[in-house]
């Protein structure tokens, strides 16, 4: 088993962040271009624990990989914090915890942190997960610009002095 953590500095509210952290949307938004999901595709209720749901992943939304399944185990509203376990095709598990919190007033830490398990294979899907986490990483900067970056930064404020470090990953 191996454990990659991915974190990156967000200019925007804790609050909307973790908003958009339980919504089906927001997923296939900071996946899209990588892998499609076709059993989501619709879905507008956000993440619950005791979700669990079984599909095929597209890679680059065209290529069937395999049929992954993922179980919700905790979405939890103080510690701003979504815990799966997902499986499928090599993986044997993928345990994926999702966190937000607060930096200050106007920025905020967002964490992936996934603890993968694919048998003789782990090292090369660690080495994947890896790149699919900077990926979605970029994907939330692009999306919290478009839509959830606070006012008072374009305004007056200046980007780098709130995003000034790429993404920390730790392997």
């Amino acid at each position: 088993m191996q454990r990659i953590h991915v974190e990156t500095i967000l200019p925007a509210d804790t609050a909307r962040v973790w908003q958009a952290m339980q919504q089906v949307p927001t997923f296939l938004y900071v996946c899209r271009g990588l892998f499609g999901v076709p059993a989501l595709a619709g879905r507008t209720e956000p993440f619950q624990a005791g979700d669990r749901g079984t599909g095929w992943l597209f890679a680059f939304h065209v290529i069937p990989a395999y049929r992954h399944t993922i179980e919700v185990l905790d979405v939890d509203d103080t510690t701003r914090t979504i815990r799966t376990h997902e499986y499928g095709g090599v993986l044997r598990s993928w345990d994926h915890t999702l966190h937000v919190e607060a930096v200050t007033g106007h920025s905020c830490r967002y964490s992936d942190t996934v603890e993968i398990d694919a048998g003789r294979l782990t090292f090369v899907v660690t080495v994947l997960a890896r790149g699919i986490y900077a990926y979605r990483h970029r994907r939330w900067r692009k999306l919290v610009d478009k839509h959830m970056s606070e006012t008072g930064l374009r305004a007056g404020g200046r980007r780098d002095q709130v995003d000034s470090a790429p993404d920390h990953v730790d392997v």
